[in-house]
């Protein structure tokens, strides 16, 4: 029999962290591009992302051409939009945020392909709406936290991991409320393995690779 489900987080009940969620409005702004394969996922930290940021989107799909929600928010002369997405034309991060000291005329929007490489460069080469966009991209400056899933390299960040670090960057939030995201990512990595380890089950390093 399944364990029951958090309809909220989506995990099992047992593994839920919706009780350690302490929500906070984010800026710059964040819209999260859920691939539907990935949204199925347990432990998905996009969706984790979403549950904290009040006026965060998340989106499900894979083709996001005539999706009307995005459409309109790209169309919207107020916000300015990009995306993080590595390529020849994308600046890093730390050359975008120097063009925006002083801006107060536009409000600043990342969208983030929540999906394994593969599938995200799908997501863009499908969604004709996103290939307009200005992309950003950024180089981490530690290993990534997210000891219980398999990343092609220790540096890649996860979804929560690179909202945070682009919150860091911008340094708009000097009370630190950004810093929760990061908080409860950790409690639920660390809960994770606890739950293993009670069930009295080896760490199978397929499962858990980046556990030294």
């Amino acid at each position: 029999m399944s364990r029951p489900l958090c309809l909220r987080c989506r995990k099992a009940q047992v593994m839920c962290y919706c009780h350690s969620l302490e929500t906070f409005t984010s800026n710059p702004q964040f819209v999260i591009l859920i691939h539907p394969k990935e949204s199925r996922k347990a432990i998905n930290t996009g969706r984790m992302a979403f549950l904290h940021i009040n006026n965060a989107r998340l989106i499900v799909g894979s083709d996001f051409t005539m999706d009307q929600q995005l459409n309109q928010l790209l169309s919207d002369p107020h916000k300015k939009c990009w995306l993080l997405f590595p390529g020849e034309k994308a600046l890093d991060l730390s050359e975008v945020k120097p063009q925006l000291a002083g801006s107060t005329q536009e409000e600043q929007v990342f969208i983030i392909l929540d999906a394994t490489w593969a599938m995200a460069k799908k997501m863009y080469r499908q969604s004709l709406n996103l290939q307009r966009l200005p992309q950003v991209m950024f180089r981490p400056t530690e290993a990534s936290r997210f000891m219980i899933r398999q990343q092609p390299h220790p540096d890649c960040y996860s979804t929560l991991e690179t909202i945070h670090h682009i919150i860091e960057c911008f340094g708009t939030h000097p009370k630190g409320e950004h810093h929760r995201l990061i908080r409860v990512f950790q409690e639920m990595v660390q809960k994770q393995i606890d739950f293993e380890l009670l069930q009295g089950r080896a760490l199978n390093p397929l499962k858990y690779p980046n556990l030294s």
